[in-house]
């Protein structure tokens, strides 16, 4: 039998070692460059691969992959029914490394809502307020309890968050799925909003407008209150219509 010689076997390890560099190397760039043209199908599927290629990845790709599922791939090719497994199933992936992982209870917490999972995302949303005190947790918190129907209840809590100094001048994150769009809002022009939407609620149309004018006021550039706005604007044309 005849011996390789040891030079020619460390040879082809370091032939092997930067072929596999080589991969990594391509497969990172094919996913930045994905990221760059805001293709998130195709980074979600390289990104997908990657991890399944190699584990060391799994600190940060699970928190890519719940919130691409999340937000940018959620409703594709004109579905209009929401799939919330899939990102529930990276979040969890996620969680099971780090319990801790704001970022994934913050998606997990909003998915539940969807779910209609009202009191486990409120258990998530009092614990992240509990432990960072940021505005949006609180604004979440309102929220949930004006889709619950205690009017009374969120009041109480916008007036107390427009008391405070502190959270007033925060901001406060904002997904709309539905329009692909995400914003980062002053807390007083998003808690000034959620007024305009209880208003609305209990059917005082122009209060309710003169609160989203007040908001656009903080913020000239808020979608949410523009779009309820506009939405104002034709539910009165259609009424003037009739």
């Amino acid at each position: 039998m005849k011996l390789i010689h040891p030079i020619v076997v460390v040879f082809l390890l370091l032939l092997l070692a930067s072929c596999s560099n080589n991969k990594d190397n391509s497969t990172e760039r094919a996913y930045t460059m994905s990221l760059a043209a805001g293709d998130y199908q195709t980074a979600t599927q390289i990104l997908t691969h990657w991890v399944n290629q190699d584990s060391s990845i799994q600190s940060w790709a699970y928190d890519s992959l719940a919130y691409f599922h999340f937000f940018h791939n959620g409703l594709v090719g004109g579905q209009t029914i929401r799939n919330t497994k899939t990102p529930m199933y990276y979040v969890d992936l996620g969680l099971n490394l780090n319990p801790k992982n704001t970022f994934l209870r913050e998606i997990k917490s909003k998915l539940y809502l969807e779910q209609g999972k009202d009191t486990a995302c409120m258990v998530i949303f009092q614990e992240l307020w509990n432990e960072t005190k940021d505005p949006t947790f609180w604004w979440d918190m309102c929220f949930v309890e004006m889709a619950r129907g205690n009017i009374n209840t969120c009041d109480s809590m916008v007036t107390l968050a427009l008391k405070d100094s502190t959270l007033e001048q925060g901001k406060v994150r904002m997904e709309h799925i539905q329009a692909h769009i995400q914003e980062n809002v002053p807390a007083k022009a998003a808690f000034v909003y959620l007024q305009a939407l209880m208003l609305n609620a209990i059917g005082d149309i122009l209060s309710s407008a003169n609160a989203l004018q007040e908001a656009l006021k903080i913020d000239p550039n808020f979608f949410a209150a523009k779009q309820s706005i506009s939405d104002l604007q034709r539910i009165a044309a259609q009424r003037q219509g009739r």
